[in-house]
C-alpha cells in the first residue's frame, strides 16, 4: 500500500485542531465578489475560508449581523502560517528544552547554597548515614552515584560552593532568557541561543573523549541540531540571504500572496466542502 503524502499545511492543521479555525466575516450582512478569497455564498449557504489552514467551512448566514461588509485586508491580521508557523513550533520546542535546563540548574544552585550554609551539620549527617549503610566499612568512601556526588560536594569549602552556586544560577538565568525570547519568537534570542549552545559543543566533545554515555550523545546531538537549525533555517549571520530572505519567505508563504495563490477559482465553489489538503 503506497504511503500517503503528508499535507503541506500539517502545522496549520495541527494548530487549527488545537486552537480553532481563523474565520472572518462571520458577522457580516453582505458578501460580494470582492470577498471571494475569504467568504462565498453557494446555494444559500455561506462558506468561510480559514486564514490559517485554507479549509472552507459552511455556516448559516447570520440572522443578526453586526457589520455590513466583510473586513478589508487592511483590517485583517493574518495568523502565522507556512514557514513562520513551522519555525514557531521548532523555536518553542527549543524553549521547552531550555525550560528543563532552567529547572535542573535552579535546583542544583539551591542545593549548592543549602550545602554551603549548613556545611558542618550536613557533612556530619552524611557521615552518619554512610556509616549506617556501610556498617563502618571504609570502602564506603568509594561510593558512586548520588551519594558519591554529595561526598564530592563536601570536599569544597562553603565559599567555593557559594561561588559555584552563583555560576550555576547565572547560567540558569541565561537559559531562562533564551527560553522566554524563543517562546515569543525574538530574533535576539535566536542569536543568544546559537552563541550559548555553540560554546558548549567543544566541552561536550571533550566529555565524549573521556567517556561515552547515552546522555552525553543525546545532549550533543540535540545541541548540534539546534545550532544547524538556527544557522541555516533561521538564516543567522547573513547565511542564505539573511534576514531579508527570511522576511521575503514569510511574505511569499505566509502573507496575502500565499492566500491568493491557494484560493480556488469561483468555478470550484460547489466543491468547497472537500478542500485540497495542499492548499
Amino acid at each position: 500500500m503506497p504511503r500517503k503524502k503528508r499535507p503541506d499545511n500539517r502545522y496549520e492543521l495541527l494548530t487549527c485542531a488545537w486552537r480553532g479555525h481563523e474565520l472572518v466575516g462571520t458577522d457580516a450582512a453582505e458578501v460580494t465578489s470582492d470577498d471571494a478569497a475569504l467568504v462565498r455564498e453557494v446555494d444559500g449557504l455561506r462558506w468561510y475560508r480559514c486564514l490559517r489552514c485554507d479549509a472552507w467551512l459552511p455556516k448559516a448566514i447570520p440572522a443578526l449581523p453586526a457589520r455590513e461588509r466583510v473586513p478589508s485586508r487592511d483590517e485583517i491580521e493574518l495568523p502565522a502560517r507556512g514557514p513562520t508557523l513551522r519555525d514557531r513550533y521548532v523555536l518553542r520546542l527549543i524553549a521547552l528544552d531550555r525550560a528543563i535546563h532552567v529547572v535542573i540548574l535552579t535546583v542544583l544552585a539551591l542545593v549548592l547554597f543549602t550545602v554551603a550554609s549548613h556545611d558542618a551539620s550536613l557533612h556530619r549527617d552524611y557521615i552518619n548515614i554512610m556509616n549506617d549503610l556501610s556498617g563502618g566499612d571504609p570502602g564506603a568512601s568509594q561510593v558512586r552515584g548520588v551519594l558519591g556526588y554529595l561526598r564530592r560536594a563536601f570536599e569544597y569549602s562553603p565559599r567555593h560552593l557559594i561561588q559555584l552556586g552563583l555560576a550555576v544560577a547565572a547560567y540558569a538565568a541565561l537559559e531562562a532568557t533564551e527560553m522566554v525570547g524563543l517562546w515569543f519568537n525574538k530574533r535576539w534570542a535566536e542569536y543568544l541561543t546559537l552563541l550559548a549552545t555553540s560554546l558548549l559543543i567543544p566541552f561536550e566533545i571533550y566529555e565524549l573523549t573521556l567517556g561515552v554515555s547515552v546522555f552525553k550523545v543525546i545532549t550533543f546531538i540535540i545541541n548540534v541540531a539546534i545550532v544547524v537549525y538556527l544557522l541555516f533555517a533561521k538564516r543567522l549571520f547573513g547565511l542564505r540571504g539573511g534576514r531579508r530572505a527570511e522576511l521575503e519567505q514569510r511574505h511569499q508563504f505566509g502573507g496575502w500572496r500565499a492566500i491568493d495563490r491557494a484560493t480556488p477559482s469561483p468555478a470550484t465553489g460547489s466543491r468547497l466542502s472537500s478542500p485540497d489538503p495542499g492548499w
